[in-house]
């Protein structure tokens, strides 16, 4: 069967539109899935939080489906060059997508782009999150959120907020702060997390929004203080700093991690990958490898993760629109 035939089999079976006898060969796809290697696509250069995510999920579903699994990083414009290669692979199964908030956020600040996310994946499942944590300088005489909060109001001016690049989820974090509190505090720019928090910890910068994978260990030494994480709830990791929604209730920014493949891939083939990676995100071994990224597991349906990617590219839609962000 040629690429072009099978694509479009592919797409008619998944929306219902072909009888029985002709779901045949979509059928015996999906029981002998996966039928040759998996492209994971990773859009992200390799050796980061993203990177590490996706090639032990990649192992795991490889073991759970007696198949070879394998990351291919393809890092470029905010995700969007992996994103696009994923979206425009064969709908069957054997390319994916490690999907991530920058996909519901690229909606909105990349108004060019020639795939629309939401229409053209299928949503796997989620992975987990990563939040954010409002990180400070120990010279800034603070130590609460409320203090912080209080503190900004009058001395916004001497805060400069060091972020890792326009539309990060350390941005994006900060943006929501803003809008929520009204505080206009000055943004500098990096080109990523690292030169952050080194400039943090020489007093450079005063404040960030860093990723609590990065900072974490920071924060315990007492080099940096921490004051309050971006989740809905405290974390793990670091059990005594409260969630910034305790004192802005409705105040929530985490960075979320899942599996998409292209749209028209086989229901069996999705449903299959959903069921293993949710058993994943239920395995000791597996969360223990995860852990150090600071990721929070959270086994979803694909129709749930769907929805939560829905929710989320609306509301960082209303947050870019109202903080005026743009690439340019």
């Amino acid at each position: 069967m040629s690429t072009i035939s099978r694509r479009r089999l592919l797409q008619l079976a998944a929306a219902g539109l072909m009888p029985a006898a002709a779901l045949r060969p979509v059928a015996a796809l999906a029981q002998a899935y996966p039928s040759r290697p998996v492209k994971l696509i990773s859009p992200y250069a390799a050796g980061g939080a993203t990177d590490i995510i996706a090639r032990f999920i990649g192992q795991w579903l490889g073991e759970r489906l007696n198949g070879s699994f394998f990351v291919e990083n393809r890092a470029g414009s905010g995700s969007n060059i992996g994103t696009e290669a994923a979206l425009r692979s064969d709908p069957d199964g054997h390319t994916l997508l490690l999907a991530s908030t920058a996909n519901a956020v690229n909606a909105t600040l990349y108004p060019k782009l020639k795939f629309d996310f939401i229409r053209d994946s299928e949503p796997i499942g989620l992975i987990g999150t990563l939040p954010n944590v409002l990180v400070i300088h120990p010279s800034v005489p603070v130590k609460t959120l409320s203090e912080f909060i209080a503190y900004a109001k009058v001395n916004a001016s001497k805060l400069s907020v060091g972020l890792p690049g326009i539309g990060s989820p350390q941005h994006l974090s900060a943006a929501l702060f803003q809008t929520m509190t009204g505080i206009d505090l000055p943004f500098l720019q990096y080109k990523g997390g690292g030169p952050v928090i080194n400039d943090l910890i020489g007093g450079h910068v005063q404040a960030s929004f860093a990723s609590s994978a990065s900072s974490a260990e920071y924060i315990r030494a007492g080099t940096l203080r921490g004051i309050a994480v971006t989740s809905a709830r405290r974390l793990t990791i670091l059990p005594d700093l409260p969630a910034i929604g305790e004192i802005l209730p409705g105040y929530e920014a985490t960075n979320f991690y899942g599996l998409s493949a292209p749209k028209g891939t086989p229901q069996p083939v999705i449903e299959a990958l959903s069921k293993e990676l949710n058993a994943g995100l239920a395995n000791p071994e597996l969360v223990a490898k995860l852990a150090p990224t600071g990721l929070t597991p959270h086994a979803i349906s694909a129709a749930e993760f769907g929805a939560l990617i829905t929710s989320e590219t609306e509301k960082w839609r209303k947050v870019i629109k109202s903080a005026g962000i743009t690439m340019d």
